[in-house]
């Protein structure tokens, strides 16, 4: 019987303790072996919960026989660092995105996971999402015909970004996170355009506005534009925004194809298809848990590619490609 992959989680925050661990604990071929988090408060009662051993030291954790792989889900300018060691004791690696703050440190694990002989997958787990899944497969239909042009839109409450990302924390340091929020939030959305279209990016460029939110403690309510083009002539652009309450988030991608139709991705949960003659298809893709931005298939799909002994599909070249047109918008900052 094949032996199930033991996991390790760093960091138990949304991502790490809501997503991973509870994924990790049902996938079939996994085992969650451990949690890891500086605070004891904080991992203590999920470890309890899970009924998994907990960590304080993630030097002491990569230390455990029972780990076959390790979770990243700290903080950015944590991710080479923990990941490196993890690979230097023999474990495989799923990272959060974005990798790493330098594009140089990423070619760095993936030259350290080659010689150690382990795989590093980043968690670009937009790919997975339903709604995106869907929405690709009816492309590949020919629902709307040829794409033509895509929009991507994605507005978080500004309160929300306040709470997580407080002004002056690490999330707002260039050299430690990369960039601000906005370089962090963006890579997904630019990743998935790429899977959807399966098209490579040949140029793009970004505005952006930051104003100050005193209000919010004083974090930058960014608004950041976009507009792209790939190999296979598609037009896209981009709007990630942090300057609106609560009523106004949204998270809402577009693709307009050749034959006038028109597909949305309505949030998590709905697409909506626009035909000919105010023609108007709702479709509900609604799931639970782990399972609605893809935390969950993504896991999955670690496991079955470890079990099988084989590189996970998505690989590093994928998250520098998404991080270096997000490096266009860092660029304009210095």
């Amino acid at each position: 019987m094949t032996k199930n992959i033991g996991m390790l989680v760093v960091g138990v925050g949304f991502v790490g303790g809501q997503a991973h661990a509870p994924s990790f604990k049902k996938i079939e071929g996994s085992k969650l072996v451990a949690l890891c988090d500086m605070v004891e408060e904080r991992v203590k009662p999920l470890a309890e919960k899970h009924d998994v051993k907990y960590y304080l030291s993630f030097d002491k954790a990569i230390e455990d026989p029972e780990v076959d792989a390790v979770v990243v889900s700290v903080p950015t300018p944590y991710h080479y660092d923990l990941a490196m060691k993890a690979i230097s004791k023999g474990k495989h690696v799923l990272c959060e995105m974005p990798v790493a703050p330098k594009i140089e440190q990423i070619k760095e694990l993936q030259k350290a996971a080659d010689k150690a002989g382990v795989f590093i997958m980043p968690n670009l787990n937009f790919r997975f999402c339903p709604v995106y899944v869907k929405m690709k497969e009816l492309i590949a239909e020919g629902v709307i015909g040829k794409p033509i042009a895509m929009h991507y839109r994605e507005f978080l409450p500004a309160a929300d970004l306040a709470a997580q990302w407080p002004a002056g924390g690490w999330a707002w340091n260039v050299e430690k996170a990369g960039g601000y929020p906005d370089w962090t939030l963006s890579v997904w959305g630019i990743d998935m355009l790429r899977w959807i279209m399966g098209s490579e990016y040949v140029d793009a460029d970004w505005m952006m506005s930051y104003p100050t939110f005193k209000d919010f403690g004083g974090i930058y309510g960014y608004n950041t534009m976009g507009i792209a083009k790939f190999e296979n002539d598609v037009v896209a652009s981009f709007h990630f925004g942090a300057s609106v309450n609560k009523a106004g988030a949204e998270t809402r991608f577009e693709v307009y194809g050749d034959n006038t139709n028109v597909i949305h991705g309505v949030g998590v949960d709905q697409i909506i298809i626009y035909g000919p003659d105010e023609e108007k298809t709702e479709m509900d893709v609604k799931v639970k848990g782990t399972r609605v931005w893809g935390h969950r298939q993504g896991d999955t799909h670690f496991i079955e590619s470890l079990l099988a002994n084989k590189q996970p599909s998505i690989t590093l070249q994928d998250a520098i490609v998404a991080q270096e047109i997000a490096n266009k918008i860092t660029a304009k900052l210095k």
